[in-house]
């Protein structure tokens, strides 16, 4: 056998293109199709776990924002009963979480304990700060005080309260 006869012998032709295509999609098909559904399925699971608020979620967020309103309220007018107020916002922001079923739910929860959490502690610096002027006009040391950056100050806590505030809406 000479080189021209070897190389005019066909090695691979269309029908073996054909057999091993047909052969390959019987076994590819059903797990192509498995996998479309799947990613389906997933998708549509990841759009009800982003965008649905449970009905026992929202009641409990909601009460839970009422309170913690409650208890901006109460830190803004330097009212009494902060303590009180802030065990049972806390009670309810607790049950929130416990009835969080999806991502959403859980954001919301998550949200609304750190806005607890924010009033709280701005009410304890506060309380220090008191205690502190107090100590100081005992002691008669002078105050040292910025108006205008308190105001900044207070500006800004109003400020991501108000954006809480909307976010939880």
């Amino acid at each position: 056998m000479t080189l021209g006869e070897v190389l005019q012998i066909e090695l691979w032709s269309k029908e073996t293109s054909r057999r091993i295509f047909r052969r390959t999609w019987k076994i590819a098909r059903p797990v192509v199709i498995v996998s479309g559904v799947l990613v389906l399925l997933l998708v549509f699971v990841f759009l009800v776990e982003w965008r649905w608020l449970t009905a026992g979620e929202r009641k409990a967020g909601q009460a839970a924002l009422a309170k913690v309103e409650e208890l901006e309220q109460l830190e803004l007018n330097a009212s009494d009963g902060f303590d009180a107020i802030n065990s049972q916002a806390k009670a309810l922001t607790a049950a929130a979480g416990q009835n969080a079923w999806t991502l959403r739910d859980r954001r919301a929860a998550d949200l609304l304990e750190f806005y607890r959490w924010a009033l709280e502690t701005d009410h304890s610096g506060r309380v220090r700060e008191v205690e502190t002027r107090e100590f100081m006009a005992e002691r008669r040391l002078k105050w040292p005080s910025s108006p205008d950056l308190s105001k900044k100050i207070r500006d800004s806590q109003l400020q991501t309260y108000s954006s809480m505030r909307s976010l939880l809406r």
